[in-house]
């Protein structure tokens, strides 16, 4: 199990200059006299973090109150909460929530959350343990095209080729516009994820014909996996406005 490296300004100022032990007060007296930007840098790392922070720390206290308390006590096994899955659980969902701005992923995560402590997740086999990293480290652009496959099943059927799978996403109209090249690179990293396959590989943009195939070729599809579907449907659970099973 990885420890949190996560690291506050003052920690990495202090290493960078070699000091050990510098106090929030002196390490912003120096910066202070950077001219023209000191006072700017001062509130861009201390000032600022700590609002954002107790912003979010408040928020998601707000919205898991209100999910425990929809739960019933005879869901909520106490031998679970005194085990060692329940900490690591505990420690992925705070220190993912400080990452999260939208509310909705937060409602999200927060859903995930509770579901691991109702169900008894293990921590090292659970799918839970992936999901709540994808809220922070899969883009809001990469939800839509999650979204977009889901919803177009029929229409991405032996696609073959990304010039015709970006053609299809941009006739979406929940589509974010990006160039062919991040768009790819967003798809490359969803099917890296396990949360989209192409059930063989697709020609790249600007592609054509280069390999002489036989009767049993079948062009490739792209759809979601079990595994994004599921992600999805938590995604989904945060939401008001999609209610799209």
């Amino acid at each position: 199990m990885g420890e949190n490296t996560r690291k506050s300004p003052i920690e990495i100022l202090s290493e960078s200059t070699g000091e050990g032990e510098l106090h929030e007060a002196v390490i912003k007296g120096s910066i202070g006299i950077v001219p023209l930007i000191g006072p700017l840098m001062n509130e861009l790392l201390f000032e600022i973090p700590n609002r954002v922070q107790q912003k979010r720390i408040y928020e998601t206290v707000e919205i898991l109150k209100e999910k425990v308390s929809a739960l019933e006590n005879s869901q909520i096994n106490e031998q679970y909460l005194q085990g060692e899955d329940f900490y690591d659980f505990n420690k992925d969902f705070w220190r993912n929530s400080m990452d999260i701005r939208e509310t909705q992923l937060r409602k999200s995560l927060a859903n995930i959350f509770v579901d691991s402590i109702v169900n008894k997740e293990h921590y090292e086999t659970s799918n839970n343990r992936l999901f709540m990293d994808f809220l922070v480290n899969v883009s809001s652009i990469q939800l839509i095209v999650l979204r977009f496959i889901r919803d177009s099943k029929e229409l991405l059927e032996r696609i073959e080729s990304y010039d015709k799978f970006y053609e299809k996403y941009n006739s979406y109209p929940n589509k974010i516009i990006v160039t062919k090249d991040v768009f790819k690179y967003y798809c490359t990293d969803l099917i890296n994820k396990g949360l989209i396959s192409t059930d063989g590989e697709l020609k790249g943009f600007g592609v054509g014909d280069y390999i002489l195939y036989d009767n049993s070729y079948v062009e490739p599809s792209v759809f979601t996996t079990e595994l994004g579907k599921e992600f999805i449907k938590y995604v989904i659970s945060g939401t008001l406005t999609d209610t799209k099973k």
